[in-house]
């Protein structure tokens, strides 16, 4: 069947953003052999514009709400990648990238994505990097994960709070590589961050409980944040206090634990270089 990339794409109410990030998708020199947007309730023109840009469109009945920084974002993803089962992806051979209705990609984005993976076979996640932001692991938008990995644990992600970075942990637990590239720059049509975003602190938080840090390095994780936006570190104890959140499996949780005590250790031998490279 050969080698094939595949593209979903969450989208509510963006018709002014997707047939940007559209045009650039369908303009890789490597271009993706299917591409679904899974339109959330949306009430304007966006799964018009995206079926006449060529994308295959998932329709789902308006909630009422934007769904973005809650569990229930998994969830329309998910409809998009049953989509894609659907369609007889999730091979070994196969890659899915999950890609925001904003997010613009240079021409050679999945080329250079795709020539990584497939000369280091233990990459299972990887991408390029947002210009003008720095993040150590793969953002939500932009990464590329390989189907063959995604499909050993159920080719979804799970509708609980911290889904993306669940991802990135059961990677890595099963003996893979997440990679960035820090020199693959890619553009937003909207700012990016948690500036002046209650809702996304109180999800930190609640994400940070649900995939079980402990106490101490949610504490560390709050302090860093508090430093630059204090308002933000408030909502963050709120998240992780909630009595609401659903906590992942044991194995997960132990093998988190792991990773903790490394990084506690960095925190107390460097402190300088863990605040810079937690921050950023």
């Amino acid at each position: 069947m050969g080698q094939r990339v595949a593209v979903v794409i969450p989208a509510r109410n963006e018709e002014n953003f997707i047939g940007t990030t559209l045009k650039a998708l369908f303009g890789q020199h490597s271009r993706p052999s299917k591409v679904v947007v899974v339109s959330d309730g949306s009430t304007d023109t966006t799964a018009e514009v995206a079926s006449s840009a060529g994308a295959e469109v998932v329709a789902m009945p308006d909630r009422g709400y934007n769904v973005l920084g809650t569990p229930v974002l998994a969830g329309v993803i998910n409809r998009g990648l049953e989509r894609l089962q659907e369609r007889g992806y999730g091979s070994n051979d196969d890659y899915v990238m999950i890609l925001g209705a904003d997010h613009v990609l240079p021409p050679h984005y999945i080329t250079t994505v795709l020539d990584l993976m497939g000369t280091e076979k233990d990459i299972a996640i990887c991408s390029g990097q947002i210009a003008g932001e720095r993040s150590v692991v793969p953002r939500g938008s932009g990464r590329m994960v390989r189907a063959g990995f995604w499909s050993e644990i159920g080719f979804r992600y799970p509708e609980n709070y911290g889904f993306e970075t669940y991802l990135l942990l059961k990677a890595q637990q099963q003996g893979y590589k997440v990679k960035v590239l820090n020199d693959l720059a890619t553009q937003t049509l909207r700012k990016t961050g948690r500036n002046y975003k209650k809702s996304a602190y109180l999800s930190y938080g609640k994400s940070l409980k649900a995939l079980g840090y402990s106490r101490l390095y949610s504490a560390a994780r709050i302090g860093l944040v508090s430093l630059k936006h204090p308002a933000g570190g408030f909502y963050m104890v709120r998240g992780y206090m909630s009595s609401d959140v659903e906590t992942y499996d044991q194995e997960l949780r132990s093998y988190l634990s792991s990773i903790q005590h490394k990084r506690i250790k960095r925190y107390v031998t460097n402190p300088i270089r863990a605040f810079v490279s937690e921050t950023a």
